[in-house]
């Protein structure tokens, strides 16, 4: 089976890429229709499907009366012999009982299993070999599985896993290649979430729920005309698929990177420390120790000897501190020039209409001699080892990677807490109530002023921009043309690349964004509002203490006056470029999430940012910083803890109110961040949509307070905002009426207080969940191929027609008179942890959806669950069934109630699918009736639920919006992950498939009836 696990392009060499200009009978594999026109391979065709649908009526009325008999959990066993599973459906659920289809595996399968799934797969009943017409061949697979999405891991670099999703059999059918599991973005400015790759948004596109509207064009302005230096670096997890098809669901990629999340592997900064030479100096050898402490001060000294600096610690203690990493004390002026500069040469790259680098402008010599007498000092020894001469563009690449990657001293925007917090830097004047940053007025240097920390930020991008730009000319100039004048190999390549942590990755990522979103220009007179002064020496006597010996051997004081370090760093403007496309995007946003007075929080903008002279105030409101203080009811220590926070229900954001009485203020530092464009990809994009809204809604603001809670949701005006980071908003995403926008969901539902019955109106929450159980070993993400072996369409054992089953839905009225009817969502507030009224969050220990469940078994009663496990939801991607005309006649026995015969009362349809893929046997799936759910215990507390390894349950939701809010509020009180599988989207067998992909424990099927999974683009085949 090598010509199905991993291959994207054709199985044939010599198969011609314009499928269509060939005979029918001669596509093969290009198209979905089964090739009717050649009797052998259609008549075999036909024999194999047929099989896959064919019945034993005696066997399947002993099967159903039997299981009508069975006063526990009903078990049919589906084999090659009786095949009397070829058309799988949920048992009656009067019943009350599990209908369970293990496909004729009983046993759990090994975890390394052979690679060769021709092998004979053995069941656990007595068979009888396959004869050889039942066999499966090449051209009965690619007809059967037209249109099956098949699930892999591509190998990346440094052991990284991408998920993918290919239809290996459909290359060149792009009605199926289009196929997904997510919505689109709905406006443009939201492609700054993500650096993969993806079509241009046009420049009028905006999505109302899930069609584009207002489209006038499909042109995209300003999009570049070629690339540039490829970083290597990605947004973990996959921001395009943040939205699945369906509210409150993500997509495939995206639930398989959330144990491998930025957010997971960048926690909080390193403790800084000393190198293990300088913790054991008094046990070094005396000329040892001498050296070492005579060449401490030295430049470069402590980039890469182990130390991991204190950012904060080390701007204190100024150049002589920032000498021992390489870095200048930077002029200003020179600073912004320089910025705007590589700015303008970056455009050029990227605009122009010749191709052009760096070295276009200045040569090697001119590069090294500015970056070594403006920005950094002149290189040492151990920096020129592998260059032959000391100017070249290597040498200058290797200084600025050595300098850039030193541990602590920098901003990490690994750490998706700095992609946010950026802007606080640039616009917010410290002392900063929350965030990580350094409080000036807590030193008595010289060099310690209110905007050190800012300069300090520009610093740093200057010199990610100088360094972006060399990398670009390496790869255009020294490896794609060959030059003379730069002598870079590809093992150089590989060193630059290996020298690249991933915090200096994302400094070349944050630098493209500041480059594309401002222009800088350098002010001589300090702005308006003056940035806070130090303190007076005097007031900081008590803080001096005693210096160790280190210190007092290492402590230079500067015997010149400072020059540069205490010019104030809010001459340097930025000038955003893009504001009229970010304030496009808000309003898209606010109006997706059905936010009230919609039309006055438009004009309220509006007012400011556009008409006439709103260029010279957008850029008077970005040069003027602004002040932020400290709300009622919190501490500066309590928020600032909240940098790093990884609670999966908490984190919280202090906004800044908008002064309507301030022509020229446009909110806080997120609002100008946003406006800017200066979105750095993650998840940081939905919470400055979010915080942007309210920060410039007056009365939201009066009525919630100043402080958000991002992972948390909040009630406003009886109805009620979450965010895709709740269980709550993911579980209530599934109600009528529920809008979405990338990470935020607007809700009817208001919840209540469990020992009051009062509505919770006007406050945000922060409900307490628990991560599900996970299972041992490493995340699914890094098991290889594995998860496409474990998930192929071809399953794990036999080869024959046999060995399939056709799972399809069955119509509802005919076996499910189940009612369930949504009532309330109670919350039960935490009393130790009760906040004053000033805070205006309530805290809630356990958030319980109750339910009504009516039928005609038994008399109406109510149901709770507790949405205790933080679990996700995954939109099922889309499949085509492969077109056919399938008929078998039989009587229907009293049981069935038409089920079986789905595709018998549409055979008159000229262009009909099967109702779905084939399914191995080998994968194990159980219906549940959605009522006996509240009978089992959580699977998590053991084995006691019935449910065994490897088996996915099947729950049935269709038809009804509240059926699908118990199936997932079930999944969450128990721990189970949920693949929500939309009937006429993605058929049975897929959703199994994909379940068995990512490892997730359930399915939902949704949607109304029994519909034929199909393209959402018809096409007429064979020019018919």
């Amino acid at each position: 089976m090598a010509f199905f696990f991993g291959r994207r392009h054709s199985i044939s060499s010599d198969t011609p890429v314009e499928g269509d200009g060939l005979p029918r009978s001669e596509r093969g594999r290009r198209s979905s229709v089964p090739n009717i026109a050649d009797h052998n391979n259609a008549a075999q065709t036909r024999g194999v499907i047929h099989d896959i649908f064919h019945k034993h009526r005696p066997d399947a009325d002993t099967h159903f009366s039997s299981a009508a008999k069975a006063p526990g959990t009903v078990r049919g066993t589906a084999t090659a012999s009786s095949r009397t599973s070829g058309s799988a459906h949920p048992q009656d659920e009067k019943t009350g009982a599990h209908a369970r289809h293990d496909s004729g595996v009983h046993e759990s399968m090994e975890e390394h299993r052979s690679e060769k799934v021709t092998r004979s797969h053995k069941p656990h009943h007595h068979e009888q070999s396959p004869s050889p017409q039942n066999q499966l061949t090449k051209k009965d697979v690619e007809t059967i599985f037209s249109g099956a999405p098949y699930f892999l891991l591509e190998k990346g670099k440094h052991g990284l896993w991408y998920p993918q999703i290919i239809f290996p059999f459909d290359d060149h059918d792009p009605t199926i290649q289009c196929l997904g599991d997510r919505r689109p973005l709905p406006h443009a400015s939201y492609t700054l979430c993500t650096l993969h790759a993806h079509l241009p948004v046009p420049d009028d596109w905006v999505v109302e729920g899930e069609l584009p509207v207002h489209l006038g064009s499909w042109k995209r302005t300003e999009a570049p005309k070629r690339a540039t230096f490829d970083v290597g670096v990605l947004e973990v997890p996959n921001m395009l698929s943040i939205n699945g098809k369906d509210p409150g669901t993500v997509g495939f990629r995206h639930f398989l990177e959330l144990p491998v999340a930025d957010a997971a592997v960048y926690v909080a900064p390193e403790r800084a420390r000393p190198c293990s030479d300088m913790l054991h100096i008094s046990s070094l050898p005396a000329t040892q120790a001498y050296e070492l402490m005579g060449h401490y001060n030295d430049p470069y000294a402590l980039c890469s000897d182990g130390t991991i600096h204190d950012r904060k610690q080390m701007l204190c203690e100024g150049p002589v501190a920032w000498k021992r990493i390489g870095v200048r004390d930077v002029d200003l002026r020179t600073l912004v020039e320089r910025l705007q500069t590589l700015k303008d040469l970056r455009y050029e790259i990227l605009h122009g209409d010749m191709p052009r680098t760096i070295l276009d402008m200045e040569g090697t010599r001119e590069l090294h001699s500015g970056l070594f007498s403006r920005f950094l000092y002149p290189p040492v020894r151990f920096l020129l080892m592998d260059a032959h001469d000391p100017h070249s563009l290597k040498a200058q690449i290797r200084a600025l990677t050595v300098v850039l990657a030193t541990p602590g001293a920098w901003l990490d925007f690994g750490l998706i807490d700095w992609r946010l917090h950026i802007g606080q830097l640039l616009w917010e004047n410290p002392p900063h109530v929350d965030g990580d940053f350094l409080d000036p007025s807590k030193s008595d240097k010289a060099w310690v002023h209110a905007t050190l920390e800012r300069k300090w930020l520009l610093v740093q991008m200057v010199l990610a921009a100088e360094l972006l730009l060399r990398l670009d000319a390496t790869v255009r100039v020294g490896m794609l043309q060959n030059s003379r004048d730069i002598d870079v190999s590809v093992r150089d390549v590989y060193d630059f690349d290996r020298l690249r942590s991933g915090k200096l990755n994302w400094d070349l990522v944050t630098v493209r964004r500041l480059m594309d979103s401002f222009n800088f220009t350098y002010s001589s007179v300090d702005p308006g509002a003056r940035p806070q002064m130090p303190s007076l020496p005097g007031k900081h006597e008590d803080r001096h203490h005693r210096r160790s010996f280190l210190e007092t051997f290492t402590h230079h004081r500067s015997s010149t006056s400072p020059t540069n370090h205490n010019e104030c760093a809010w001459r340097c403007h930025l000038v955003p470029s893009h504001v009229d496309q970010q304030l496009k995007g808000l309003f898209v946003f606010a109006d997706n999430l059905g936010w009230p007075r919609l039309q006055q929080f438009k004009n309220a903008l509006r007012s400011t940012l556009e008409g006439e002279g709103s260029v010279e105030r957008i850029r008077e409101a970005f040069a003027t910083p602004i002040r932020n203080p400290l709300p009622a009811g919190y501490t500066a220590q309590e928020l600032r803890k909240e940098m790093y926070n990884r609670s999966p229900s908490r984190r919280l954001l202090l906004l800044r109110p908008r002064d309507s009485t301030d022509p020229l203020d446009v909110g806080g530092w997120i609002t100008r961040t946003w406006l800017a464009g200066f979105v750095i990809p993650g998840e940081s994009i939905s919470h400055l949509l979010m915080a942007t809204m309210l920060e410039n809604d007056a009365d939201a603001m009066a009525t919630l307070g100043p402080v958000i809670n991002l992972y948390g949701g909040f009630a406003y005006n009886g109805k009620t905002w979450w965010s895709k980071k709740s269980i709550v908003g993911r579980v209530l995403a599934s109600q009528e009426g529920t809008k979405v926008c990338l990470a935020w969901l607007g809700s009817s539902v208001l919840p209540k207080d469990s020992q009051t019955a009062q509505p919770l109106d006007n406050t945000w929450f922060e409900v307490d969940v628990r991560e599900p159980p996970r299972r041992p070993g490493k995340p699914r993400i890094k098991h290889g191929n594995r998860l496409s072996f474990e998930s192929t369409p071809l399953g794990l054992g036999d080869m024959t027609s046999g060995a399939f089953l056709m799972p399809v839905d069955g119509p509802t009225e005919s076996w499910s008179k189940l009612g369930i009817n949504f009532e309330d969502l109670a919350f039960t507030i935490d009393g130790e942890r009760r906040q004053p009224e000033d805070n205006h969050l309530t805290v809630a220990q356990k958030a319980c959806v109750n339910f009504t469940l009516t039928s005609d078994a038994f008399e109406p009663k109510t149901v709770s669950f507790s949405l205790t496990y933080n679990v996700r939801f995954v939109s099922s991607h889309e499949c085509r069934p492969p077109g056919g005309l399938i008929s078998y006649h039989h009587t229907m026995g009293a049981n069935e109630s038409g089920r079986s015969s789905s595709t018998s009362s549409y055979v008159s349809h000229r262009h009909h699918r099967l109702p779905g893929h084939p399914l191995h046997r080998s994968y194990a799936y159980r219906w549940v009736p959605l009522e006996s759910l509240t009978e089992n215990p959580s699977p998590t507390d053991g084995n006691s639920s019935g449910f065994t390894k490897d088996e996915i349950l099947v729950l049935d939701a269709r038809n009804s919006h509240d059926k699908e809010t118990y199936a997932r509020a079930w999944c969450s009180s128990v721990g189970y992950h949920a693949i929500i599988g939309k009937v006429g989207r993605t058929c049975l067998a897929c959703c199994i498939r994909e379940a068995r992909a990512l490892q997730v424990e359930a399915v939902i099927r949704i949607g109304d009836g029994f519909l034929t999974p199909a393209s959402s683009i018809q096409v007429l085949y064979g020019g018919e």
